[in-house]
């Protein structure tokens, strides 16, 4: 019996997304108890055959939460007993922020994804430095998103988190505080955000557009951007945006199930330009070892997830880690078909 799965998520799913979302929240406050179950259920994997390196860091195993969740660095003694190997809060925005009018999430249950239009509700910076500020020694690595409508306020906030965490990821723009038809232009807003940072490039995580294949162009500048200055990785996903009348704002962005083949392709574009000169972290619809594998397979040198904790709970990175560990040293080497026969064989 999936203890979640079998029981919780009935009574979860039976809320609006919105309020489960909150529910989850309240219940994840307190560390001690997920301390308990974490032990009960065996919800770390500690094998030396999952360390990742990812831009500088350590990490215990390749899979992580995704910013989204933990928005106010409020749930990460209780989010870092849950077996992932690094866990993302954010975005984190210079002034406290209301969000898009609700409802901000839509479920589509049968293909385990999310549509969201949450507008980037934010406590604050200053809140949010000051939990991290208190969580003094980590259990797994933080790294927290960054977001701004400026490239001095993204600036500030990259150089008032750091000390705090262990990597920052650059949130250039948010898709659903554009407007409709509106193009950004995130390799200026890099570039001013770069020339005040100075001394910090290399503990700096860009997340790039999912528009790849649209413009190539822009997005191979972006790369290569981030490469000269010896900024330490890049996240790479697939969300897109569709028109939801569900949601509050008739429109919001996708993410799960439904966009992990766009998230794969844009992963491989982005290897292809970057030719194994930074660190790549994937991003979309993960939910299986079979899936880190094959963004593996593509160019990413870890991955994070947020709709699969959603919809498969607290064990998610328990079962992937548990499948990947056999297999995950032979995706580090060379022997590349030692790799291609692993990953077919779990597919």
């Amino acid at each position: 019996m999936d203890l979640y799965r079998d029981l919780f998520a009935h009574g979860l799913f039976r809320m609006s997304a919105d309020r489960s979302h909150a529910f989850a929240h309240t219940a994840l406050r307190r560390a001690a108890p997920w301390r308990l179950l974490a032990a009960a259920a065996d919800l770390r994997v500690d094998d030396p055959r999952l360390v990742t390196r990812f831009a500088g860091v350590d990490l215990p195993n390749p899979v992580g939460l995704a910013a989204g969740f933990d928005k106010d660095a409020d749930l990460v003694p209780a989010l870092s007993c849950l077996g992932f190997g690094f866990v993302c809060v954010g975005s984190i925005m210079p002034e406290p922020r209301i969000g898009n009018p609700f409802p901000r999430l839509m479920r589509r249950r049968g293909t385990e994804s999310i549509v969201d239009s949450m507008g980037v509700p934010s406590k604050g910076r200053a809140y949010a430095v000051e939990q991290l500020r208190r969580l003094g020694a980590r259990a797994v690595p933080v790294i927290a998103n960054v977001g701004g409508f400026s490239a001095d306020a993204i600036a500030a906030g990259v150089n008032e988190v750091a000390p705090y965490v262990d990597l920052v990821e650059l949130s250039l723009m948010c898709p659903n505080v554009l407007r409709e038809g509106e193009v950004f232009d995130e390799i200026g807003m890099l570039r001013g955000v770069l020339a005040r940072i100075e001394g910090r490039a290399g503990s700096i995580v860009v997340r790039v557009p999912n528009d790849t294949k649209r413009l190539p162009d822009r997005f191979a500048e972006l790369i290569e951007l981030c490469i000269e200055a010896g900024v330490g990785g890049i996240k790479v996903g697939g969300g897109r945006r569709i028109p939801e009348p569900g949601l509050g704002t008739g429109a919001g962005t996708l993410h799960g199930r439904e966009i992990f083949d766009a998230a794969l392709m844009n992963v491989e574009r982005a290897a292809e330009f970057a030719r194994g000169r930074l660190s790549i972290k994937g991003n979309g619809g993960i939910s299986s070892a079979a899936d880190v594998l094959a963004m593996r397979s593509a160019g990413a040198t870890c991955v994070d997830l947020y709709s699969a904790f959603v919809f498969r709970g607290w064990t998610i990175a328990r079962d992937i880690n548990r499948e990947l560990a056999p297999v995950w040293a032979a995706t580090t080497s060379t022997a590349a078909p030692a790799f291609g026969s692993q990953l077919q064989s779990m597919a």
